[in-house]
This record gives C-alpha cells, structure tokens and sequence, in this order.
C-alpha cells in the first residue's frame, strides 16, 4: 500500500499522456481500479484527494470513482469497484467465462443517464454505457488478467449503485462500475432512497443539465506514477479512446505488418485494439497483451511515441 495524491493537473496530465480528447463538460467520471481515499467518507469537492493503493480482491470495493470539475481544478472521491464480484466471475467461470466480464482501461465516451436493469424490482437511476468496447472474460481461473480473452460488444456494464453500505462489504457488479451505497428501487420499498456515497454520486451527477459523461479508467498504479511525475517529460501511451496523429501512424504501422484492416483516422476504436491485441500476442505472447501502446509496443512495431509536456 503506498500514498499518492490526486489534483486537477494529475488528471489532466494523464488524459493528455494517453491523448484522450475529453470534451468541455461539467463533469467527468474517472476511475482508479487499485486504489482507495483516505478519507473515504468525505465526498465532497476538494483541489487534491489523498489516497492509498490498494489490492483487487473481487470481494470488497477497492476502487475509487472520481467525479471531476476540470472547469474548477477540483475533484470529489468515492468508494467503490470497477471489476466484478467473485460471485459473479465464479458462476461464468462454469459457462466459460460468460456472464461476467472486466472493463479494460480505457477511455469511454458516452456514460448516459438512464436505467440500470429497467423492468426489475431493481430498476434505478444509473449512467449507462451506450458504445461497444473490449472487454475480459476468465475461464482459466477467478481472476483477470491479460491470459485472458478479450470479446468485443457491449454487454450492459453501467455505473450505479454497488448494493453495499462500506469497504468491508460484498458489493454486487457483473461487470458494471459501482459506487457503495444503495439504490432508491422498488426492491427497497416506495419510500426508499438512495443511500451511502452513491447518493452523492447520483445527486451530483443527475442535478445538472448534462446527461452525457466521459468516463476515464485507469490503474491506481497509473495515477500513482503520474503524480509522482506530473511534471516532467513523459511518453505518450496508446489505448482505446485515444485519439490523435499517434494514433494514425500506430494504425500504419499495424496495417503494414496485416493485422489492421480499418481506415486509417485518428480515432483508436475497436479494429484498432482488436489489431494492436493481435500482434501484442504473436510478438510477446498471450500475457502481454495489454491492448495499450507503451514504449515496448511501439518498438517493437517500428515506431516512435511522442513525449508529452
């Protein structure tokens, strides 16, 4: 477990070392899988949140889920989960995998408001995710990792409540980004009422006029480095979502050597992963396949990454 901090300039930095072209909303989701706040009950507005890396277990939540007012440089944290519960990965573990499944870091456009399970006892305020991406299924072990599968559709994970009221609780994902609390869903009664730092998420969120929000995954590892290092010099990185020059010459450099078949644009979309995963597994095997463009990748594809200020 270590302690880093986290500004409007360290997400900044890392949004534009991975050339995420984030539009000029309100407010942005970030996601930091591995990592919790000090001070976890504390969701309100701050300019730097205080905290500690911390180990996936697929138990409890060990995520944070950070809404972000760039406009203002500041930023509120919440507890929660970004992968799914052991339950879930454990009942797909009998049908090969399907049934749960593991967001790849990434940066995903379109997080709506809507319904999470519409037509349930369940059915709750949510933010829905609209675009097909990659995504992991296990069907060797309980875990995820980069041995396994990558598929390629959109198989319904939001971001909603995650039916848990602390840390040290089962939470209840699929697959789905979570926030600790509860709904306010029939399930619960007539009367109920969103609860816990779910409330705050949903109120923050669904008080304002934007229904469309971008949303930033990244590792807790990540965030750590870039603080430690915001402000140097530091190469780019190439992922989903990324958008750009880079983007086209790593696309060239895939088409060149017959793994892209797409145009060739600025936008690393699905053809551009599924390529970049392909030839991660021919030249250094199925665990380094990691769908993102670092500077290993980008040598062994011929090409040069730029540094970022």
């Amino acid at each position: 477990m270590a302690k880093f901090t986290l500004t409007s300039q360290i997400l900044a930095k890392l949004c534009s070392v991975n050339h995420f072209s984030i539009p000029d909303v309100e407010l942005i989701f970030f996601g930091i899988r591995g990592a919790l706040p000090i001070h976890y009950d504390d969701c309100s507005f701050q300019n730097a949140i205080d905290l500690n890396t911390a180990e996936i277990n697929y138990t409890y939540p060990r995520c944070t889920l950070i809404q972000w007012r760039r406009a203002i440089d500041q930023l509120a944290a919440f507890t929660g989960s970004t992968v799914p519960h052991k339950k879930f990965i454990a009942e797909a573990f009998q049908i090969n995998g399907n049934g749960a499944n593991c967001l790849l870091t990434a940066y995903y456009k379109d997080f709506r408001k809507g319904t999470h399970k519409a037509g349930s006892r369940t059915a709750s305020e949510a933010f829905v995710q609209t675009q097909s991406r990659g995504f992991r299924r296990t069907s060797d072990n309980l875990t995820y990792d980069t041995d396994d599968r990558v598929e390629f559709d959109n198989p319904g994970d939001n971001l909603h409540a995650a039916w848990c009221g602390g840390l040290n609780q089962d939470y209840s994902s699929a697959g789905c980004q979570v926030v600790t609390g509860y709904p306010k869903c029939m399930q619960r009664g007539t009367a109920s009422i969103n609860t816990g730092a779910w409330a705050v998420f949903h109120d923050n969120a669904y008080r304002i006029e934007q229904t469309s929000f971008p949303y930033v995954l990244l590792t807790g590892f990540e965030a750590m480095s870039m603080a430690a290092r915001v402000n140097e010099q530091l190469s780019s990185k190439l992922r989903f979502g990324s958008s750009g020059e880079e983007v086209k010459t790593l696309q060239q450099a895939l088409k060149q050597r017959g793994f892209y078949e797409g145009n060739i644009d600025t936008d690393f979309g699905l053809r551009t992963l599924k390529a970049l995963l392909e030839f991660q597994k021919q030249d250094f095997g199925n665990g380094g396949a990691d769908g993102v463009c670092g500077v290993n990748t980008a040598a062994a594809l011929g090409i040069s990454l730029k540094l970022v200020q």
